[in-house]
């Protein structure tokens, strides 16, 4: 007997077997690197989408007895960081170019030896049990872990220069300063926004740590570029422009076809901005080339592939693609 529930058509005015078909986990990335045997975000091959191989990081800190130790952590620049020994200039890695996963691919990496690093740990089970998933087409990146909860507060500490340790590489002529970052808190909290948006903005340089998803998501979509407005620098407000347009046509509710195009152009100036501004090539500057930054990259073909970013994401909200 054929599986499914028994049905009616209204429009059809015939009977059928209404059937459910798994092609799509979204997640954050803990999460979907655990059910899909990924590495995970820190790990050296960290990305479900492609193939990039993070680049090692040295930090020195000390421990609780006092004792120096040493961590090291992998960060995912798009382009190996220029590093000048006795005058040669070294170039250690290329990631011009993106060695994208594809469904046969990832099983084949899953089936190798534990001890070839592939960032496949293994295959998974939903792989297996249902043949309308598909790896990574399946697992496409969670917008309000990724850019909300992920990217928005970095992107915050980098305009009002806090995000290194190092205080000098925070000195720099695209961010303001922290007087205007402290006034820009206080009139955010002065702001009255409509009662279903969620909660009543708060000072955002008092309370960054403790925002939850839906304020990032309302500070980034509708608050941050009246509130940097003439506190930047020209260049850096058009970047920003770029960003907050790309998110908000990505998360619409109804999204044209022809506006993924513009969603991939704007993404693109805003990371080429980012990137030139924070990293610089500076082997020093590697922090800031965080994996979700380099998830960043893969949101167009996930867009492309699903629709708008709130059909996948963990908010509430199902979204239309619309392709006239």
């Amino acid at each position: 007997m054929e599986k499914g529930v028994p049905a009616y058509d209204v429009l059809a005015q015939q009977p059928f077997l209404l059937k459910a078909h798994l092609v799509l986990i979204t997640g954050d990335t803990p999460g979907i690197s655990k059910l899909f045997h990924l590495s995970g975000h820190n790990a050296k091959l960290p990305c479900r989408a492609c193939k990039i191989v993070g680049m090692p990081y040295v930090n020195f800190y000390k421990n609780k007895k006092g004792i120096q130790r040493q961590l090291t952590t992998y960060y995912y620049p798009p382009r190996p960081p220029v590093i000048v020994l006795r005058d040669k200039t070294i170039t250690k890695l290329n990631f011009s170019q993106l060695n994208l996963r594809t469904s046969h691919s990832y099983k084949a990496d899953a089936q190798l030896n534990e001890l070839t690093q592939t960032g496949i740990k293994g295959l998974s089970p939903f792989l297996v049990e249902f043949d309308t998933m598909h790896a990574p087409r399946s697992i496409p990146f969670d917008v309000m872990h990724l850019v909300f909860l992920g990217f928005v507060r970095d992107l915050c500490r980098l305009i009002n220069r806090s995000f290194f340790k190092e205080a000098a590489l925070n000195e720099h002529d695209r961010g303001m300063s922290a007087k205007d970052w402290v006034q820009l808190g206080i009139d955010m909290s002065q702001i009255r926004s409509p009662k279903d948006w969620g909660r009543s903005p708060r000072n955002i340089s008092l309370n960054l740590k403790s925002f939850k998803a839906e304020e990032l998501s309302n500070f980034l979509i509708h608050w941050l570029l009246p509130l940097t407005f003439n506190r930047v620098t020209p260049s850096t407000y058009k970047a920003l422009q770029s960003f907050v347009l790309a998110i908000s046509l990505a998360t619409s509710p109804e999204l044209e076809y022809s506006e993924i195009d513009e969603i991939g152009k704007h993404l693109a100036l805003f990371l080429k901005w980012f990137l030139n501004t924070y990293y610089q090539d500076n082997n020093r500057r590697l922090p800031v080339c965080k994996y979700t930054v380099h998830a960043l990259m893969h949101l167009v073909r996930d867009v492309r592939n699903w629709g708008p970013a709130c059909n996948f994401w963990q908010f509430a909200e199902v979204g239309t693609y619309v392709t006239s």
